[in-house]
C-alpha cells in the first residue's frame, strides 16, 4: 500500500443526486478536475461551505478513500467528536494550504493536496465517533 496523500474536499449545498450529503460516503468534486488524484487508503478533510445548512463553515468529518471513478469519490464517513470550525481551520492549515482554501470562492465543489501536517494540525486532539 502507498503512503496515503490527504486532501482537502469543499463541499456545497448538497442536491441529491448530483451532490450528495457528506454522510453519504459519496463525493462529486468539480468535473473539470478530472480525472481525481485520490487512491483507496488516501484521507479527506470534509469541509462544508456556508451554503451547507447542516454545517455551514465547519469540518463535521473526515474521509477515507475507498474508491475513485471517474465522477465521484467514495468514502467511508467517520464523524469527528467536536466539528472544525473555518476559523479554526485558517489557523491550523499551513501557509500553501491556506491559501488554496481562500480559493473556494471558485468552487463550491472543490478537491485539493493538503500536507499531511496541515491535517493533523486541523484534526489535532479530536476523537471519531465510530459508527
Amino acid at each position: 500500500m502507498n503512503t496515503p496523500k490527504y486532501y482537502l474536499s469543499v463541499f456545497g449545498d448538497p442536491k441529491p443526486p448530483e451532490k450528495d450529503t457528506i454522510e453519504s460516503g459519496i463525493y462529486h468534486p468539480n468535473l473539470k478536475f478530472a480525472p481525481f488524484p485520490t487512491e483507496p487508503g488516501d484521507f479527506l478533510l470534509l469541509y462544508c461551505t456556508a451554503g451547507y445548512s447542516e454545517h455551514p463553515k465547519k469540518v463535521p468529518g473526515i474521509g477515507v478513500v475507498l474508491e475513485t471513478t471517474n465522477t465521484e469519490i467514495h468514502y467511508r464517513y467517520l464523524p469527528l467528536t467536536k466539528t472544525i470550525s473555518r476559523n479554526e481551520l485558517d489557523r491550523k492549515l499551513d501557509s500553501a494550504d491556506k491559501k488554496k482554501l481562500s480559493n473556494i470562492r471558485f468552487s463550491s465543489h472543490w478537491l485539493f493536496e493538503i500536507s499531511r501536517q496541515s491535517f493533523l494540525n486541523a484534526v489535532g486532539d479530536r476523537g471519531v465517533l465510530w459508527p
